[in-house]
């Protein structure tokens, strides 16, 4: 019964293509991310109040952190568009 290496890692579900098993390592450092801010919004639930040009709300400070983020996310991602099609009109 002489069975090549191919023969035998064909057979495994846990080899990889590459030849290596597990999961990728950004994939683990994007869970560990995720996983610390959750406890971040969650530790944050003190009332505070927001004032914003022309309204004031009173709201925790994890929902300040979280449009704070996605104020920030949005405005990445303007500007990046922007300028790749400012390179790409050169």
């Amino acid at each position: 019964m002489n069975r090549s290496n191919d023969d035998l890692d064909r057979g495994r579900d846990d080899v990889a293509a590459s030849g290596r098993s597990g999961p990728n390592p950004s994939l683990i450092a994007f869970a560990i991310v995720a996983v610390v801010a959750v406890v971040f919004f969650l530790q944050n639930g003190e009332r505070t109040t927001i004032d914003f040009l022309v309204f004031e709300e009173r709201t925790t400070v994890r929902w300040s952190i979280l449009m704070a983020v996605l104020f920030g996310v949005i405005l990445d991602r303007l500007f990046s568009t922007w300028w790749r099609r400012r390179r790409r009109g050169r």
